[in-house]
């Protein structure tokens, strides 16, 4: 039904939300620290499960990066922290920014029911806006290796072979262009239209494994 990023560094707590919301018919992603939990926000999940008391950074600083960034500041957030003093200063200064605040521990009905409210604030336009673009992705970079020019087809699928290659945790290299790179290179070239270069360049936000999904 929709796609749940859980950003939560206890593995039995964030366990046991995964249970709840498979149960649900949701798919969840899980990052246990701000780093992991901004990458995967890029791939814009239909909801955020935010603990405030994360290793790295301060669940309020992941809050105001995730609402200060355009790709990710529509997406609905659902803090869960067992700080009552947050949970107040939440609900009073930044109440605009969180579609709810629960402290826990939280019960199953409890986090379904939020889940459930929070889910109906974002716009389905959004989500299927966001969901074109994959697809437009995916169509353009299959025809530009098969039917494109070749020397177009061969900077794409080096950097795919490099975004392969990254995932599989191989040190990134500055012999392959970027798809931003690309990008610009092909515009100047004439080798592809506005909306085409602007498809392409936004492949560089998404990881090196979203990348070669969207490809395959």
């Amino acid at each position: 039904m929709a796609t749940v990023l859980i950003v939560e560094d206890d593995g039995l707590v964030a366990g046991r939300m995964v249970q709840l919301l498979r149960r649900a018919d949701h798919t969840t992603v899980r990052a246990p620290d701000a780093r992991s939990a901004l990458r995967e926000a890029l791939d814009r999940p239909d909801l955020i499960l935010l603990d405030l008391r994360l290793p790295d950074l301060p669940g309020e600083e992941i809050l105001r990066q995730l609402k200060s960034e355009p790709r990710t500041a529509a997406i609905p957030v659902l803090v869960i922290t067992g700080c009552q003093e947050a949970a107040r200063d939440l609900k009073g200064s930044r109440r605009d920014q969180v579609a709810d605040v629960l402290l826990k521990p939280v019960s199953g009905s409890q986090l379904c029911q939020a889940v459930d409210n929070a889910l109906a604030t974002r716009p389905e336009t959004d989500r299927i806006a966001f969901r074109l673009t994959q697809h437009r992705q995916r169509e353009l970079v299959r025809r530009l290796i098969v039917d494109g020019p070749d020397r177009l087809a061969f900077h794409v699928y080096r950097r795919l072979c490099a975004d392969r290659s990254r995932s599989a945790g191989a040190p990134a290299t500055n012999e392959v262009l970027t798809w931003a790179q690309i990008g610009e290179w092909a515009r100047l070239e004439g080798l592809l239209d506005e909306e085409q270069v602007r498809l392409i360049r936004e492949m560089e936000t998404a990881e090196p494994e979203k990348a070669v999904e969207r490809s395959a």
